[in-house]
């Protein structure tokens, strides 16, 4: 995993981590988790020199990469000064890889068998339709394609948000109404806070989970809200039953 995050790690051997990052949140969460246990290292001057140069090499070069150094360097700094013992830093980050390396372990022994992780709220509940949204549609006219075809039952259904030409996380919380009669939206599920971005093909997307219960057959519209509540983006799509 290391290897990975230093750009190391050969081609086809990162494919499959990178396949199961984009989609899978609790392997994203895993790998921010480990990275996070990296950069601390190389703040408390721990790697080794060659590594501490191939870090450098890719952390201070890439504007991505630096700002989340420099975001960890932050709270580093932040603990520091509220008198945190450095041995207990230590123990946090060693915690932090012990934690790291046995999830990536049970993940290498799974294979390459996918399991659909949903928000602790939905974990149990199978997974009945996903749909990914392109944003830019007018309210009340869903793009050819943007339908969810919505099996009878009770499941989880899965929205993947695109936010295309954005580079860098977004903290963002998302919300859908059902389009009434006369055009007015009405919300039927909210997020409970706001979600970090993800990286996708041209730059980020959101995944949103939530019950299957609160769709009916009409027109939804999402809302991609920003940490002050503004609409940054918006998105349409059809519920037809299957």
């Amino acid at each position: 995993m290391r290897s990975y995050l230093l750009g190391t790690l050969e081609e086809s051997s990162a494919a499959l981590i990178e396949e199961r990052y984009f989609a899978d949140r609790e392997f994203f969460l895993l790998v921010q988790a480990l990275e996070t246990a990296l950069i601390e290292d190389y703040l408390a001057d721990r790697l080794a020199a060659p590594t501490k140069r191939r870090f450098e090499d890719r952390y201070l070069s890439v504007p991505d990469l630096r700002r989340r150094l420099e975001e960890v360097r932050v709270l580093h700094t932040r603990h520091a000064q509220a008198g945190l013992p450095r041995r207990i830093g230590f123990l946090l980050v060693a915690a932090t890889v012990l934690l790291c390396i046995g999830g990536a372990t049970l993940w290498l022994f799974r294979g390459r068998m996918r399991t659909d992780l949903l928000p602790p709220s939905t974990t149990n509940t199978a997974l009945l339709a996903s749909l990914s949204l392109s944003p830019g549609i007018s309210k009340g006219s869903p793009a050819p394609g943007a339908e969810l075809a919505l099996p009878s039952g009770r499941g989880a259904v899965r929205l993947v948000l695109e936010l295309p030409g954005q580079r860098s996380q977004a903290l963002c919380s998302a919300q859908v109404s059902s389009f009434s009669s006369d055009g007015s939206p009405t919300r039927v599920w909210s997020m409970p806070k706001p979600e970090w971005s993800t990286p996708f093909s041209g730059g980020q997307h959101l995944i949103v989970t939530f019950d299957s219960s609160v769709l009916r057959r009409g027109d939804y519209l999402v809302e991609l809200l920003d940490t002050n509540g503004q609409v940054r983006e918006s998105y349409t799509f059809r519920v037809s039953p299957m």
